[in-house]
This record gives structure tokens, sequence and C-alpha cells, in this order.
């Protein structure tokens, strides 16, 4: 049984572990968060807004303790990662979900024998040994190499595959990106000004970040390029992009649009995500019926390829649109990515 350790208890340290209660071979043995009432902790868990409550029984047994299905989860409350006495637990490896850049630098401190890697869920430009996104460079990851990984970000895990099929079957000269982003806790309900958004390692300049989150559709600019391009690195500088925050709770979409080197038409385009969609069911989807964001709520799969809005124009440029679970699909490649370094130690 791999032996798991999250590091932050957020949405996506929350949805990690109700996928991984769902699996056989893979469990939760220990959790920190710097918050330090488990019990609401514990009840976050159960009920969430987003999806619904927990499937499995989960009981609050003590301060430290939570149960799910009568097995003990151990609860610690450190402000750095490698204060939790991960081995005690025999933990494999550990999820860090905390988006603290402290944690992803004192990553390695905590690597030994038995807990032997250590995921990080978002996209540092340093402090890493390899950034992964399945259905990419997985082939190009050394087991002897990599040892402190990133699972890169929600648009990348989605755009990365698309963006390299693409290249792989087309070849990509140029393009440009657009993603719709729900938008996130830590964001004004009301205007505000960049210092009173609760995001302490933000570096935001741009004075709209700090306005209305539910009122307005917010341009910013987005690191989902420059994340996608640390696997694919013959894109960097081919391509760019921005984003808006949008007043949804949840769901991603991106409008893709990339001049192709070789000639093609939609047809090809079509069939080609359509036969990924069965070939490499766990990665795309292929959407045919007129569909909405919510329709695409739990979907465990990275991406989703809208077939409605497929367009080439003359023979090269090509038009898309794609939808993905910016937690729960995303959170599910990180659960696929921790199975996967461990099975090849």
């Amino acid at each position: 049984m791999i032996k798991i350790g999250i590091n932050g208890f957020g949405r996506i340290g929350r949805a990690i572990t109700r996928i991984i209660s769902n699996s056989k071979d893979i469990e939760v043995a220990a959790i920190n968060d710097i918050d330090n009432d488990t019990k609401n902790l514990s009840y976050l868990l159960k009920y969430d807004t987003i999806y619904g409550k927990f499937n499995h029984n989960i009981e609050f047994k003590k301060q430290n303790i939570i149960t799910i299905n009568r097995k003990n989860i151990n609860f610690y409350s450190k402000s750095l990662i490698n204060e939790v006495p991960w081995s005690k637990h025999e933990i494999d490896l550990v999820i860090d979900a905390s988006g603290v850049e402290n944690n992803t630098l004192n990553s390695k401190k905590i690597l030994g024998k038995k807990l032997s890697k250590v995921l990080i869920t978002h996209s540092p430009d340093k402090n890493i040994d390899y950034t992964l996104i399945i259905g990419v460079n997985e082939k190009n990851y050394d087991s002897k190499k990599h040892h402190v990984i990133s699972s890169s970000i929600c648009d990348a895990s989605a755009l990365g595959p698309v963006l390299s099929q693409l290249e792989n079957k087309f070849g990509i000269e140029r393009g440009y990106i657009t993603t719709l982003h729900p938008r996130l806790s830590y964001q004004n309900l009301l205007d505000g000004s960049l210092k009173s958004v609760s995001n302490p390692g933000h570096n935001w300049k741009n004075y709209s970040l700090g306005r209305d989150s539910i009122s307005n559709l917010i341009p910013k600019k987005t690191t989902a390029v420059k994340a996608v391009t640390k696997c694919i690195k013959n894109l960097d500088g081919k391509i760019s992009g921005m984003s808006f925050r949008v007043p949804t709770s949840i769901v991603c979409a991106s409008d893709i649009t990339i001049k192709l080197k070789s000639k093609t038409s939609k047809e090809i385009v079509s069939n080609h995500f359509k036969q990924l969609s069965s070939s490499k069911n766990s990665i795309f989807g292929y959407q045919e019926e007129p569909l909405v964001s919510s329709d695409h709520l739990g979907t465990s799969k990275s991406v989703i390829v809208d077939a409605n809005f497929t367009e080439v124009i003359g023979s090269n440029l090509l038009k898309m649109i794609i939808w993905y679970d910016n937690e729960w699909g995303y959170s599910n490649r990180v659960v696929d990515i921790a199975k996967f370094v461990l099975n090849k130690r």
C-alpha cells in the first residue's frame, strides 16, 4: 500500500484526499495544514459546496486524528513541510499543495530512503528537479535524478496534452491562448486594493485584480503558457496568451488559436482527438453535444475537446475550445503522477 502525506489542506488537498479515498492501492496517512482546527478541516472534507457530501464515512476522533472508513489519518499544524514527522507514518511521497515557496525550498530536506519523492502542485521556476504533465513528457522522467517534482498547474495539465498532440502531428508555427478561469478564494468579493487580496505571495501590479470577483470578468496575465513550455520546450517563444478570471466557481475553458505548419482540415483534427478520447481516455474527452461549463463539473479527464467549435480557416489556422475541471481533473492527474513516480522507483 502506497502511503501519501499531504501538506496544505485547501481545495486541492481536500480533492486529492477524496480521490485517494476511492483507491485500493494508495492511502493518505498524514496531513499538515497551518490551520490547527482539525474538526473544522474534517467538516470541510465531509461537506463541499461544489462537489457535494463526501461519499465515505468520516469521523473526527480527536484534535490530531480523523478516520476515513475506520482508517486513521494523522493531522499536524506545522508552518513548514520539513517540520512534520512524515517518517513516523512511513510516508512514501508527500504532496505539497500549500503553494508556499518556502515549502518547495525545504522539500529536499524531508527526502530519505522511504520518503523518496515530493510532488509540488504548482509550477515553481526553481528548487525542483522536473515538471511532469501526464500526456506530455512522462517518458523523460528519470527516477534516479528527479525527486522533487512539479505537477504543473491546472491550465497546463489540460493545455499541455492538446498542444503536444498538435505539435507532434501537425507542427505548431505560432499561437495564442485565452483561458477562462473561475474566481479563486483569495480574490476580493468587493472592490479593494491589491493589499486586501488574501494571497500574501502574489506580486500583482494591475489594480484591476483587486476588483469585485463576483461581478466582473477580470483580464490578467497568465502563467499557463510558461508552465506548458517548461514541458514542451520547442514551443517556447511560439505561443503566448492571457486569462480572464470569471465569476463562476469551477470549470475552466481555453480558447486556442494555432497556426499549424502543415495543412489539415476540421475533419482531420476532430477525428484525431475523437480517437484519443478512446485510446487515451483518462486524459482526453471529446464532446459533440452543446454543453456548458457546469456539465463538466467533476470530470476526471485532463481535458475535453469541444467539437462544436473546432474550425480550420484556410488550411492551417486552427481554432479550438477545450474544457477542464480545474480542481477535480487536475487533482486526478496529481494522484496519477504520484502513482507513476513511485512505481518507477
